[in-house]
């Protein structure tokens, strides 16, 4: 069955293509119910293919009884006919499949009960003599029935045979319906053979022998074994994923549990580590630590509210917390200098040389050896054969690199193939692990210092944050201006900022306080763009306390503007007058004798004078200026 097909089927496609992208994901399903594998269900597949020989996708019943190789008769067309659930008058594949496995899985009893079904269409469960006499003319395809075979099957007489006595004459006697026999012996043969089928029919037996009772017909039969085996697997696969969500909610919880505890864990050895390292702190650190805790404790006092009564806590508190802001600034440098300190003898110390120990066995610091062997190697060649015979005097520069820390090709080649003494390549090497030792060391060093100059550098930009961060909160360190608050007043004007130098009070508008001038202290206007008292800009935290009618950024953009003009107008000054004195240089030059270097010594004195005094006159300084520059007079 099933020879090999090479021509191609629907769509020009290949056999084996169109039954794994076409057929195989409509019946799937199909194929899983009735027990077939993969492999049989393309040969069933190559079988159908085989019949439908003009690509129709349909098998007729002509076709149908040449691949039997049986002659056409009214019965086996009758069974056809029962195959063609869609009475079309040709048979699809899945009715092919599913027909050929119902029919090929019958016992004898159930050949009897198809060949009783087909006639009993009322579905009495019983056939009148003219029906017998009919179907047993259509099993044997002749015009008569046979009359002493006709009395067989009525013994009683009574003109009717039920299914109980059809079926217990057909065991008796089954050559009555030897032809179906024969048709299904032709149909196993074609498909897989008799003693697939025989394994088939048996697991028929077991799995459905309820439903392929007498009770029902033999189609309803195939039509519920299908049903429930589909409702089997979609009760096992919902069971599958049940049980699927139930484990993965479990491992969920597990997972969540688990890094709960590894949470908790993690917690309980950061506590210890933190009081281990208190413990360790040095004398500075806890100094610092302290001092940041009561300006944390500062700051918090500066946020609570305060009515006019308690003024005097108020700027103690100020001062208090700007000379903090001092002494910890202080206190942080001497703080990096101890931990410096600590750390630099901890990288020579006992740590230093297990980190160096543990450097020497990594792969970095095992080629660094190998390198430094080679390096030490070639040095100790080159200063012994620098006083060896003619020919190593000749060789012994090969050996010394032009460039320092590097080494020649004629050491690496020596080192590499041991041409060299064993015992000078031992030397070479213990020198080597000193050599990178101490380098480990020096570079730990180096990194050390290097970590805490950036350290430092950070610091100083987070202490200048920081004083901008508190200017913008509190204001600086030495205003007037205090922030109050008045329980009596009405709701939205609690707060309002008071002098205590002038007595002037200036209400929170709209819940915003006044632009204060962080330079000379004086209240700046919400139109102005600037304090022009002092002639300042208005700084980050005023910006946003502007309500004038022209952008801000445009107002600051021009004084920007002129400012810098002022800057080039001064800048074009300076430059004129430099070449000025340039000129009168140049001009000097050319006069002779003591008197034009007398003139060029004095002019030169007086620019380095004007840039050292800021400006003062010879006559202010009294005699020292006068010795000094009697002394220019005669370098000159």
């Amino acid at each position: 069955m099933g020879a090999s097909i090479s021509r191609r089927y629907k769509y020009g496609m290949r056999p084996k293509k169109y039954f794994k992208n076409k057929v195989m994901p409509e019946m799937k399903e199909t194929f899983a119910i009735l027990g077939f594998s993969y492999q049989h269900a393309y040969t069933l597949f190559k079988a159908f293919m085989e019949i439908d020989f003009d690509n129709s996708a349909e098998i007729t019943v002509v076709e149908f009884h040449k691949f039997l190789g049986l002659k056409p008769s009214r019965f086996s067309e009758r069974i056809f006919g029962i195959l063609d659930l869609d009475e079309s008058g040709a048979l699809e594949f899945n009715e092919f499949v599913i027909g050929i496995w119902n029919f090929c899985t019958y016992d004898a009893l159930l050949i009897t009960k198809f060949a009783f079904d087909i006639f009993d269409i009322d579905d009495l469960g019983k056939l009148q003599m003219a029906e017998c006499e009919a179907l047993i003319r259509m099993v044997y395809d002749e015009a008569d029935a046979d009359p002493d075979l006709m009395k067989k099957i009525d013994a009683d007489n009574d003109g009717e045979i039920t299914i109980d006595e059809f079926a217990d004459l057909i065991r008796r006697q089954p050559q009555i319906l030897q032809p179906a026999f024969d048709m299904q012996r032709a149909l196993r043969a074609k498909c897989f053979g008799a003693k697939y089928w025989e394994i088939a029919t048996e697991k028929r037996k077991e799995d459905f022998a309820g439903y392929d009772s007498l009770a029902n017909s033999s189609w309803e039969s195939i039509q519920k074994i299908l049903l429930i085996k589909e409702k089997e697997r979609e009760e096992q696969a919902k069971r599958e994923q049940e049980e699927f969500v139930a484990e993965a909610h479990e491992r969920m919880t597990e997972h969540k549990e688990k890094k709960t505890e590894q949470f908790s864990e993690q917690q309980a050895r950061r506590e210890k580590t933190l009081a281990r390292i208190r413990s360790k702190e040095l004398p500075e650190e806890k100094d610092e630590r302290e001092n940041w805790e009561s300006f944390a404790e500062c700051k918090v006092n500066m946020e609570s509210d305060c009515e006019f009564s308690r003024l005097a806590w108020r700027i103690d508190e100020r001062q208090i917390m700007w000379d903090l802001i001092d002494k910890l600034k202080e206190m942080h440098e001497v703080t990096m200098n101890a931990q410096e300190a600590r750390d630099l003898s901890l990288a020579e110390g006992p740590d230093g040389d297990a980190k160096a120990e543990a450097y020497l066995k990594t792969k970095a610091g095992k080629k660094k050896i190998k390198f430094d062997t080679t390096f030490c190697y070639a040095n100790m060649i080159h200063r012994n054969w620098e006083k060896g015979n003619a020919l190593q005097r000749v060789l012994a520069p090969m050996f010394k690199p032009e460039v320092e820390g590097q080494v020649t090709y004629l050491a690496r080649f020596v080192r590499r193939w041991a041409c060299g003494n064993k015992g000078d390549l031992d030397i070479a090497y213990t020198e080597a692990v000193g050599t990178t030792r101490s380098s480990y060391h020096k570079q730990e060093r180096e990194r050390t210092i290097d970590h805490y100059l950036d350290l430092r550098k950070q610091a100083e930009q987070d202490f200048k944050d920081l004083v901008t961060e508190v200017i913008e909160l509190f204001g600086t360190r030495n205003t007037r201006w205090e922030k109050l608050y008045d329980s009596n007043a009405k709701r939205g004007q609690e707060y309002y900022y008071y002098n205590w130098k002038i007595g002037k009070t200036t209400a929170c508008k709209d819940g915003e306080d006044p632009a204060i001038c962080e330079v000379c202290d004086e209240e700046i206007e919400a139109v102005d763009f600037k304090c022009f008292n002092c002639n300042t800009l208005r700084s980050n935290v005023n910006q946003p306390k502007y309500h004038g009618r022209t952008p801000l950024d445009q107002l600051m953009e021009v004084t920007y503007l002129n400012a810098k003009e002022n800057d080039l107008s001064a800048l074009d000054q300076k430059k004129k007058d430099e070449d000025e004195e340039l000129q009168m240089d140049m001009e000097d030059d050319e006069a002779e004798g003591f008197l034009g270097r007398a003139m060029r010594s004095t002019r030169k004195f007086k620019r380095s004078f004007r840039k050292s005094y800021g400006g003062k006159k010879i006559a202010d300084i009294g005699s020292s200026v006068t010795r000094t520059f009697r002394k220019s007079i005669d370098k000159g």
